[in-house]
Order: C-alpha cells, then structure tokens, then sequence
C-alpha cells in the first residue's frame, strides 16, 4: 500500500505527515488515553471537548484526536482556566523547524500561533512514543489556556 504523504506550513514548521496512518493509528486504539485523576487531567478531558472549531480542524488535517493525548502537563490557571501543555505524535517528519538534539530550547523555532489560547510547536524526537506507532514519527507540542469546568476550585491558581 502506498502512503499518501502531506506537506504543512504552519509558520517556520515544514512537516510531511501521513494523515491517514496517523488517524488509523488514533483510531485502532480505543482505550482510555488519559487515566490519571488528579483535577487538571479530568478537567482537560471535559474541556478538550469544547475546542474551538478552528483548533478542532487543524487537529483534524493532521489526522490527529485531541482526545487522545499521549502526556498531559497543567502549571497554573484562574477561577475559570487552566493553562498547560500536551504533545501528540505524529506519523511523518518535520523537515523545517525541529529543534536539533543538544539544543538548549526543545522547539527553538517558537510556537505556531492557533488562536489567542493555542500553540503548538514540532519536533523529530519524540517522547513517550508508544513501541507499536509507525515510523517516521514526529512529535507535537500542543499549549493550551482552556476553560476550568470542574466543579471544585482550580487548584492549580498561583497565590
């Protein structure tokens, strides 16, 4: 079977991505992605569903479930948000942008503006990358400010 592989720009990001093997992948794998249950993990599993549409299509394009995240960090909020990051992993290769090993800064090419609340940026080298994902891979930083939809407090509020 041939791959039918695409080019992105996104800013200084130049990428080949096989859309269909990375959304093959995200969708062969049905078990829960996300299992911790500290509060930043479940309010981002409520809250990735209300992406806005512009962000839910560009993770669409790459083939890519917002869902289905592979690691999931949360630093600080307010009463109503979170902000945090997360990376996906990606079936092709960055060919402009990646961050080279023993650089100081892991996306030393910036962050690739999705909307005032979403950024991302890409790198080769991924982490965490499950043992039965295809190769090439790529990886995917996704930062996020989203809603905070728990009912409890956000604890994660700088005093």
């Amino acid at each position: 079977m041939e791959r039918k592989i695409q080019e992105f720009i996104f800013g200084v990001y130049r990428l080949e991505v096989d859309v269909e093997a990375t959304r093959a992948y995200y969708a062969a794998h049905n078990e829960p992605w996300i299992t911790c249950q500290c509060d930043g993990c479940r309010n981002f599993v409520r809250a990735v569903k209300e992406l806005p549409a512009s962000v839910r299509a560009f993770f669409d394009a790459l083939g890519l479930d917002p869902e289905k995240v592979q690691e999931l960090c949360c630093y600080t909020g307010t009463k109503s948000t979170i902000t945090g990051d997360c990376w996906y992993h990606l079936v092709g290769r960055v060919l402009e942008g990646s961050s080279k090993p023993g650089d100081y800064q892991l996306f030393s090419a910036g962050w690739f503006d999705l909307t005032e609340d979403f950024s991302v940026g890409f790198k080769n080298d991924c982490d965490l990358l499950p043992e039965d994902f295809p190769r090439p891979c790529c990886q995917m930083q996704f930062n996020y400010i989203l809603p905070w939809l728990l009912e409890e407090p956000n604890p994660y509020i700088n005093q």
